[in-house]
């Protein structure tokens, strides 16, 4: 079985407790189609089978608990690692320092828009717990975050409904469908934006 079967495999026999599990390990960095996961899980509460509050709760307590296991660790082991290793990458202790201050700066928003991004979601928990972030602000975004991304792609999957979606688009491009839509909006508003200031 593939990531995707396998995870539907969960889904099916461990219902809330397999989609807290999934999530912890999604957040934490293994690389799960995890908007897919939202957009079925989302079908199968218009289909009854599974619960709106319960899923979102397994989700985003999933979700959060990677979340704050990776900043941890980014935490604890995170400038260590940079300190001894940073030099194979070119990252000087200046360059340490600038990025610290641009993510003190631009973390809340980066971990929002992580979560729609493809990969950043992965290591935004890492970068806030290695420039030390105050937990207080990053347990709030990424709730806030958590919280969208899940509604926005649960969402979409109780909307498609009874509907064959891989019959109108093979099931591997939704999400970035979903993306490009999504992106496509945000553009649209902010030439809006634009143009009443």
């Amino acid at each position: 079985m593939d990531l995707k079967e396998t995870a539907q495999y969960i889904i099916a026999t461990y219902k809330y407790p397999g989609i807290y599990f999934l999530f912890i390990i999604d957040t934490m960095g293994v690389f799960l189609p995890s908007k897919t996961i939202l957009t079925i899980c989302g079908l199968l509460v218009q289909k009854g089978q599974l619960a709106l509050l319960p899923l979102f709760f397994s989700t985003l307590g999933g979700s959060l608990t990677g979340f704050c296991a990776s900043y941890v660790i980014g935490l604890k082991a995170g400038k260590p690692v940079l300190t001894r290793y940073g030099k194979y990458i070119a990252l000087t202790p200046d360059r340490y320092e600038k990025a610290v201050a641009w993510f003190c700066r631009y973390g809340p928003a980066f971990i929002l828009a992580a979560y729609f991004t493809p990969g950043l979601r992965h290591i935004t928990p890492y970068l806030a717990g290695i420039t030390k972030m105050p937990f207080s602000r990053v347990i709030f975004y990424a709730f806030t975050g958590a919280s969208l991304w899940i509604l926005t792609f649960v969402s979409l999957g109780r909307l498609l409904g009874n509907i064959d979606i891989t019959r109108i688009l093979p099931e591997e491009y939704l999400p970035a469908a979903v993306l490009l839509l999504l992106a496509a909006a945000g553009l649209y508003l902010a030439i809006k934006y634009k143009k009443k200031r």
